[in-house]
């Protein structure tokens, strides 16, 4: 809206505030012809022309209302007002000529429907255009505003009972001039200008930031309407038409909302519709357009587009949705609506151009996914052959000394038969076959982990007891214990079978050696540790291995301290944590090993 509207919607308010002003003191004056009923002056009379050509311009105005509003609700609001304002024009007009002074004051009670129902009407058309009637407490209170006004009129009908609203004597000839008024009175006059309070507030919630400059004019009217209503209180217009004066700044004021776009109107149904911001049709049943908007431009796929809403069979469903490839990035939607049915074309080259983007970058992650699958894959078979290849050169390492040990062994053993010589003989074969046991019972361990590297407590059970029964019969009184909750990799086993058969090398020299041994589940790695680094570091799952070796002091040998002196440094070399105890009457072991460390 430019500045000269602004001005204009200006101007024209004031003109009409100065006109109903001026007739409310001309008809005060006595400036048109009087006459006397029962000694009181008719107010009504004095104005029964402008009343008699007043009521058809009101309903000319809410015949408007019926092609402008878009909004049905408010659109009934603002025809109920052009209504009650009609009525009161025509109650005013059959008031005095009655010549009954109890009909008389029915109908001056009767002035106080209107003045309320209009203002409520107004205010509810105020919040149906700030969107306040969609939320679930308007209902209520649009009910509660409808209960106060019908407590109010029935107040005001039914004062000739009790004289709350107004206080006069019907054998008083002037009483209609010589009324006061009582606490109804000024509770109608306080609630009605709440609710034009509450008219502007919703008004203000519901004008767009550059229409709120329009509030001017209607601000104009309202204190104008206020001013007459102060003066009418006070007897100094009490001889003018209060309906006429009313009525004329109501709908002034209604219209200036309109107009300026507080409330929705549009001067008829067809520049409403061809306002749209849409691309939209509206088809007859035969496929004809009957109505579109200005962003719809004909073209030669019409044809085609319509015979594909009417095959959809919009009856059935209440919207579709198709494309096609003659209007490429174009989703057309179809509504069935009364009488027909709506085409709206949507542009979505945007989605479109979004759509091929996201495919071409999904096609890119998914060749992406497949080669780091394959690279995985890749990497998990060289990290198997790393540790196999590792493990294998360990176990070849360790199978060489002790090889060689056999060798030397047997190339060293007694010829003689004299019993020395048998006692040495048997102790190195008995040795050679410890080291025989050792030797098959790690190839076999080589063996499972290429089939199936993954030890649970059972099969760890199953090695440890084979190798604790070798060594019974070998002469070594030996138990194990395997108390491990989780699945172990075979390197980490081999490492606990090295120092298992290191242990019981030192058991081999001693003297009626009784050997136990327990595995299970350790701390995890870092836990307890006060470094903060160590802490934030991810956890490493260990197994540990205890070890305690009972002999006879005195037949202890140096072979015995020999063999522990060469396990302590063979633990040394290895990548675990340990902790050995050498007494003369037996040693104790603790290994601690980390799962996928321990090789050497």
């Amino acid at each position: 809206m430019g500045i000269d509207r602004k001005h204009v919607l200006i101007a024209c308010a004031i003109a009409g505030a100065v006109l109903g002003l001026v007739l409310a003191v001309l008809q005060a004056a006595g400036a048109f012809p009087t006459s006397d009923l029962h000694g009181m002056p008719t107010g009504a009379s004095r104005s029964t022309g402008f009343m008699l050509a007043m009521a058809p311009l009101l309903a000319a105005w809410g015949f408007t209302i019926h092609l402008r509003c878009s909004d049905a609700q408010i659109a009934r609001y603002l025809k109920a007002n052009a209504a009650l304002c009609v009525a009161w024009l025509l109650i005013v007009t059959l008031k005095y000529p009655t010549g009954n002074d109890h009909l008389v004051s029915i109908m001056w009670y009767l002035y106080y429907v209107p003045m309320l129902l209009t203002s409520t009407f107004s205010l509810f058309s105020a919040m149906r255009a700030s969107a306040l009637d969609r939320m679930p407490v308007t209902s209520y209170a649009k009910r509660a505003v409808l209960a106060i006004d019908a407590a109010l009129i029935a107040l005001v009908l039914t004062n000739n009972l009790h004289h709350m609203v107004f206080r006069f004597s019907f054998d008083d000839p002037l009483w209609s001039g010589s009324y006061t008024y009582g606490p109804g009175y000024w509770v109608v006059l306080g609630w009605i200008i709440t609710q034009i309070a509450l008219f502007f507030a919703c008004s203000f919630a519901a004008a767009r930031r550059q229409l709120r400059s329009a509030f001017v004019p209607l601000a104009l009217i309202v204190g104008v309407l206020g001013t007459y209503t102060v003066l009418y209180i006070l007897r100094f217009l009490i001889g003018s038409n209060l309906a006429l004066v009313y009525s004329i700044l109501l709908i002034s004021c209604l219209e200036i909302a309109l107009d300026l776009g507080i409330l929705p109107s549009y001067y008829w149904r067809e520049s409403m519709f061809s306002a749209l911001p849409f691309n939209l049709r509206i088809l007859s049943r035969a496929g004809e357009v009957a109505l579109h908007t200005a962003l719809f431009q004909p073209s030669a796929h019409d044809d085609a587009l319509h015979s594909m809403l009417l095959q959809s069979d919009l009856s059935r469903r209440s919207i579709t949705s198709f494309r096609t490839t003659a209007v490429p990035h174009t989703l057309f939607r179809g509504y069935n609506v009364t009488g027909g049915s709506a085409l709206l074309a949507e542009d979505v080259s945007a989605i479109d151009e979004r759509r091929v983007t996201l495919e071409r970058q999904q096609d890119s992650l998914r060749a992406h996914n497949d080669l780091l699958k394959h690279r995985h894959a890749i990497d998990g078979v060289l990290y198997r052959t790393q540790q196999e290849r590792a493990l294998i050169d360990e176990i070849e390492q360790t199978l060489a000394a002790k090889t060689r040990r056999i060798d030397e062994l047997l190339s060293d053993l007694p010829r003689g038969n004299d019993p020395q010589s048998l006692a040495q003989r048997r102790e190195r074969l008995t040795e050679v076959k410890l080291l025989i046991a050792y030797c098959k019972r790690k190839g076999g361990l080589v063996l499972a982990g290429r089939s199936d590297p993954a030890f649970n407590r059972e099969r760890l059970q199953l090695v440890f007891n084979e190798t604790a029964a070798d060594l019974r019969t070998l002469g070594i009184d030996c138990a194990a214990l395997v108390d491990v909750k989780r699945v172990l990799p075979s390197s980490t086993v081999s490492v606990l079978y090295d120092c298992l058969y290191d242990f019981a090398a030192a058991a081999f020299a001693a003297s009626n050696p009784i050997l136990m041994l327990f595995v299970s589940d350790g701390p995890e790695a870092g836990e307890g540790s006060g470094d903060g680094v160590a802490a934030g570091r991810q956890q490493r799952r260990i197994v540990e291995m205890r070890a305690a070796l009972e002999a006879e002091e005195s037949a202890q040998t140096e072979g015995y301290t020999r063999s522990l002196e060469e396990l302590r440094r063979i633990l040394e070399r290895r990548n675990v944590r340990f902790a050995l105890d050498i007494a003369p009457d037996g040693a104790t072991l603790a290994v601690q090993v980390s799962e996928g460390e321990g090789v050497a």
